[in-house]
Order: structure tokens, then sequence, then C-alpha cells
């Protein structure tokens, strides 16, 4: 791919780029008719970027819808042995478990999940990345995988922090599992036989991340109902159990607390720093996992506050209402549950440990 290929705008005819592209997508199925890409407006008519002063090329430049081609021809050499983009859907495999090692998941999850004793499962990654055009004219991968636990990939539809749809450069990056992508960079110059220039920075603050333990509720109603009708004595291997539960969990980082999921509650790590659990130390723990769970439950259909009654709790709980107004009130007086109006709010910082310094 020699530099003047990509820099002679004159061979493109837009408008039978844009008719071919349109039976293309028809034929092939690769965009469902709302993601159909239309060349109009500033963001689609807007020139190739210019060099930069010191002549080298804009990265930016190989982000524009008219280097399509040749970011897919790219992307198919490079991977042929793979077999990638080699038919005419835009749809294929990701490659991040042919040049990384798979997940460190311990064995009892292996089972749980139905994943295989070792390895990560081919259905996480088979038929994952699906590479398109966005609203604003740029070349762009988007994951589509629902099942991979790769969850701080910048690609992971569950990481908050993910970059959808993120660039060529960021998609060498996420595969090779490279610290920098200007080690992308690199690969794609190198590749193209072209001098790109440096990243542009926006100025941007980078806030610091919110860690929590993504923990699955499915995980959490199991214990709690393992427990059911616990006595005094079990409430050490309640205690056990949870904890081992949470710490075996991955601490992923989040932008903000918002954050919320309908497979994973997001536990703050204090539920273990300030051994929250041991300070309840009764049978009431079970009601305080239940409602860190309903809590987030809630968030994530927009409701933001618990109005809840003994009754109420009770039904999804298997418990009597006087059961649970008597939990209730032990998790008052620890200070991990205030009620006021009617709206439970639970915390993670038990009344003993307020004047803490």
């Amino acid at each position: 791919m020699k530099e003047g290929n990509l820099e002679t705008e004159e061979q493109f005819e837009q408008d039978s780029i844009v008719d071919a592209w349109k039976e293309y997508g028809g034929k092939y199925n690769v965009f469902v008719p709302e993601e159909q890409p239309t060349p109009e407006g500033a963001a689609w008519d807007r020139p190739l970027p210019e060099r930069l002063p010191d002549g080298s090329l804009d990265p930016q430049y190989l982000k524009h819808w008219r280097v399509f081609h040749y970011t897919r021809a790219f992307l198919r050499e490079r991977y042929a042995k793979y077999g990638i983009l080699q038919g005419p859907k835009l749809i294929f495999d990701c490659l991040v478990p042919i040049f990384q090692q798979p997940l460190s998941i311990d064995e009892s999850k292996r089972k749980a999940y139905g994943l295989p004793k070792k390895g990560d499962p081919s259905r996480w990654y088979t038929a994952a990345i699906k590479m398109t055009i966005s609203g604003s004219g740029e070349v762009g991968f988007m994951c589509q995988s629902r099942e991979c636990m790769r969850t701080k990939c910048k690609l992971n539809p569950r990481n908050d922090k993910r970059i959808s749809p993120c660039d060529l450069y960021s998609l060498i990056q996420i595969f090779h599992g490279h610290r920098s992508v200007a080690t992308a960079k690199k690969i794609v110059s190198d590749r193209f036989h072209l001098q790109i220039g440096k990243f542009g920075f926006q100025g941007v603050e980078e806030k610091s991340a919110t860690k929590r333990f993504a923990v699955p509720k499915w995980e959490i109603q199991s214990l709690i109902e393992r427990f059911s009708g616990m006595r005094r004595q079990q409430i050490p291997s309640l205690v056990q159990d949870a904890e081992e539960l949470i710490r075996r969990c991955q601490l992923v980082e989040l932008d903000h607390a918002r954050v919320f999921s309908n497979y994973f509650a997001f536990l703050w790590p204090q539920i273990l720093e300030n051994q929250v659990l041991r300070a309840i130390n009764g049978p009431s723990i079970r009601l305080y996992l239940w409602l860190l769970v309903e809590q987030e439950e809630r968030a994530r259909r927009n409701v933001f506050s618990m109005e809840l009654t003994d009754a109420e709790v009770a039904g999804a709980h298997k418990a009597s209402p006087q059961t649970v107004g008597r939990y209730r009130q032990e998790l008052e007086k620890t200070g991990l549950l205030k009620v006021k109006g009617g709206v439970w709010t639970v915390g993670y910082t038990a009344k003993s440990q307020w004047n803490v310094k």
C-alpha cells in the first residue's frame, strides 16, 4: 500500500461509493436499515485531514470514512491466517484469545457459569466484532459479545469506560494487549509506509476511577437462600462464605458511582475493608445482602429510593414480617440501614466506625 494511494482524494467518486455502499449493505445485510450510513451533512462532507506541520500524517486520517476500504484491506491482510474479513460481511471474530492469555477463573466459577475447565469459551469471541461507520463519518469497531467476562476491555459492552466504536489503533491495542496505543500506531504506520504524527489531546481532565467488586446477583441470592432458616452458630460460616464470594470477584473501575447492571451488583470495597458483615454479626446479614442488591436493582430502573414495608420485604425474603422487622431493627442499630418516611437506605459504614479517623 503506497502513500499516494491513501491521499489521492480524486480517485473517490462520492456518489458511486454511496450507491455501492447501499447495494452492498442491502445485499449482504451488513447494516440494518437504521444503521445504514448516509453521507449527509458536514461530518460526512468534511475534507480529509491535511498533513501536520512536521509533514507527518494526522492520525485522524485513517478514521475517515473515505479510507474504509484501506482499513478493511489492512486488517484482512495482517490477520489473514485467522480468516477475518475475508468474505463480504463486516462482522468477525475477536482475536484477543489468539494473542493473550485466557482469564484466570477459579474452578467453582467455571462450574457455575458452565465454562470449560481450561481457557476461555469460544462463544465469547465468535462473530463479536463489527466494523462500522459512525454517524460522524468515522470508521470504527464495536463489540457485540454479551457473555465475554473481560470486563476491563475497552470494547466490552459491560465496561462503563468502554470506547465504542473504537478506532483501528485501539482495536490493534485491544487484540494484542499493548500497554500503549502508540505501539499500535507504529504497526499501522509501518504497514502503510507512512509517518503518522502524534495523537492530539483535547485537554479533558482524567477523573479518578471508582472501584467496586462486580458480584453476580444470582450468586448473592443463592448464598442468601442457602442460609435460610439459619441458626446463630451458622453466622461465622455465612460471613466467611459471603466475604469469600466478594473477594474472588473482579474489582472493576467505573467512571462514576451510578453504574448499574442487570447481571452484576457493584459492591463497594468497604464491605470488606470495614468488615461490615462482621459488624452485623447476626442473621440480619441475609437481609443486608438482599437490600444491597435490591437497592441497585431499583436504581438500574431509575428508581432511586427504596420505599418498602416489612410485609413487602417478607414476601421477597421468604420470612415473616415479624422476622423482617427484627432484622431491620438490628441493621438500624448498626447504622448500616436508615429508614425515614418509609424509605430504606443501606450503606457501608457501621456506627462503630463513624468516629474513626
